[in-house]
């Protein structure tokens, strides 16, 4: 994430929340950002077809773009709420996990990721999110860095496939 790292206003357009209508271009512009994953029609299918359901329905599902001149978007940021149990780092019981930040390349370095980013940022704050999460390519690291996000180590990931058992010490 964070291929648009200058720190200029959007300049092109003001950000807005993202709609059914923008399913096609938010999986084209998430596509760019997804190097190295297997993106088969099915995927791509599902994708499309959850934001056509979820955006503007779903109040956990906030995206968010820059409109480029053209009608399509410059620029968008995904990101979701999660609900867990209430504790000192989470006194909401709620976080937030931005999921896409991406700038369509023939509109980068214009501010875009960061106002996408800073948009979405304040809409998971509003709908009571204690802190946000997200994971940063090496060149959007320092963009988010100035916006307030630091490093957290120390996180592992088990991939529940269902044709895996997971393993059990004895």
């Amino acid at each position: 994430m964070g291929e648009d790292a200058a720190g200029e206003d959007a300049a092109d357009g003001a950000v807005r929340p993202a709609g059914p209508a923008d399913a096609d271009e938010l999986l084209r512009l998430r596509v760019a950002v997804l190097d190295g994953e297997p993106l088969d029609e099915a995927w791509r299918t599902t994708f499309r077809d959850d934001m056509r359901a979820r955006l503007g329905r779903d109040p956990d599902l906030l995206a968010f773009v820059v409109p480029a001149g053209d009608g399509g978007p410059a620029a968008c940021a995904i990101g979701i709420v999660y609900r867990g149990y209430r504790g000192p780092s989470r006194p909401t019981g709620r976080w937030g996990r931005i999921h896409t930040v991406v700038t369509d390349p023939a509109h980068r370095r214009r501010g875009h990721a960061r106002a996408v980013t800073q948009t979405l940022v304040a809409a998971l704050r509003a709908r009571g999110c204690g802190s946000v999460e997200l994971r940063a390519t090496e060149s959007g690291a320092p963009q988010y860095r100035t916006l307030g996000f630091g490093p957290v180590d120390g996180y592992m990931r088990l991939s529940l496939d269902a044709g895996r058992p997971v393993r059990r010490s004895r």
